[in-house]
């Protein structure tokens, strides 16, 4: 497994010196973007089970069609660790599976963009955004991925800021891409249950983006501040084994989202940049309860270092008797850029060291130390005269 997924970024960076850079693409083109990151934690809990560590390599590949300047069809194949760690389990480069993440046709028609197939519909700034190592283990908590479905884009200017108002319609993936190759992370069904897990498209989101200084897509990095609001519907699936026992009702999902980046600008070389999220989940994954999510970041940027702290925490408010719980995360890392002095194939590559607290709805509690070291690169060929 190990030999195969190796494979898989030999392959990659070999193909990208073939070709020219993404961002010399002319359709008719196909482009190219590959990522590795090697990770290793060390995990210590206060008591039993007793330390740990967890090895994982994650490469992303996309690929995209430009077969004209307005129509690309796009995918994403993604190998990761499919499958969670035992607690004080040691795991080195195990469980590793391959799936394809996505796959969509995007047509742009400015000021209008409509996205159709498999997509991760549009969502908070701070979990696709924060660098942190682990900084988004909670802000991840309700992320929506692996969706089919549309999702339309309409940009505009007002007050000084660059709009992006977003729709999306979607349900749960439950083809045979859900499933994974090598490690088998097995096929999303109905009785699975959960929010947005049914038949046809019943879930949508809708979120409103502003930004100064910035596209809304780019304003957590390159912007002067900007915000993002949005409000999420998740239709209830099947009840599950579980919520049977319990004498739980699934319930559709409601949720509120709401985003606030600034960037101050020290001087030539260093910028601080500030994100806060917070989310309100009425009826959570269409469980017993709702969940507050709330995120808060300071990352420091200077010349080819940044520091980045986060602390996340999740309320969990349940209807039952005995209440709801609390789930708190600190994460602070430190990355490196190395930028072109150390290339092999014209990728570029980064290091980041990190530590982490967290305290889970249990009241368990670890510590994390995590090294991780990432390689990107992007190319493209042109497929026209």
């Amino acid at each position: 497994m190990r030999f195969v997924t190796g494979l898989f970024a030999v392959a990659a960076w070999a193909a990208a010196a073939c070709g020219a850079r993404a961002e010399d693409c002319a359709a008719p083109c196909l482009g190219y973007a590959f990522s590795s990151e090697f990770q290793g934690d060390w995990i210590v809990p206060p008591g039993s089970p007793g330390e740990s560590y967890d090895l994982q390599l994650t490469t992303d590949r996309e690929f995209y069609l430009a077969l004209t300047e307005q129509v690309r069809l796009v995918t994403v194949i993604t190998s990761e660790t499919v499958k969670d760690k035992a607690p004080g389990e040691n795991r080195i480069f195990e469980d590793q599976g391959t799936f394809v993440e996505m796959l969509y046709a995007e047509i742009d028609l400015e000021p209008l963009t409509v996205k159709l197939g498999k997509f991760e519909p549009v969502q908070g700034w701070a979990s696709p955004e924060l660098d942190g190592i682990h900084a988004t283990d909670i802000a991840g908590n309700f992320d929506t991925e692996e969706r089919w479905g549309v999702e339309t884009g309409f940009a505009f200017e007002a007050a000084g800021l660059e709009h992006l108002l977003t729709a999306s319609l979607f349900t749960t993936d439950r083809t045979v891409l859900s499933e994974s190759f090598f490690t088998n992370r097995g096929r999303a069904t109905l009785s699975d249950g959960g929010a947005g897990n049914t038949r046809g498209l019943t879930s949508l989101a809708f979120y409103l983006s502003g930004c100064a200084g910035a596209e809304p897509e780019e304003c957590t990095s390159e912007g002067d501040y900007g915000y993002r609001l949005g409000f999420r519907y998740q239709k209830a699936g099947r009840a599950t084994q579980d919520q049977i026992v319990s004498g739980i009702a699934p319930d559709d999902e409601l949720g509120i989202v709401a985003d606030a980046v600034r960037s101050v600008r020290i001087d030539e070389d260093t910028t601080l940049r500030l994100l806060g999220e917070a989310a309100y989940l009425r009826d959570f994954e269409d469980g017993d309860g709702d969940a507050l999510i709330a995120t808060l970041s300071a990352a420091l940027a200077k010349g080819s270092w940044s520091f980045e702290s986060t602390y996340s925490q999740q309320r969990n408010f349940s209807s039952k008797a005995e209440g709801g719980s609390t789930e708190h995360l600190a994460d602070i890392t430190a990355i490196y850029q190395f930028g072109d002095d150390v290339t092999l194939f014209g990728e570029t590559w980064q290091a980041a060291a990190g530590y982490s607290y967290s305290l889970d709805a249990e009241g368990e509690s670890a510590h994390i130390i995590a090294l991780k070291v990432t390689a990107d690169y992007a190319g493209s060929i042109a497929l026209g005269p």
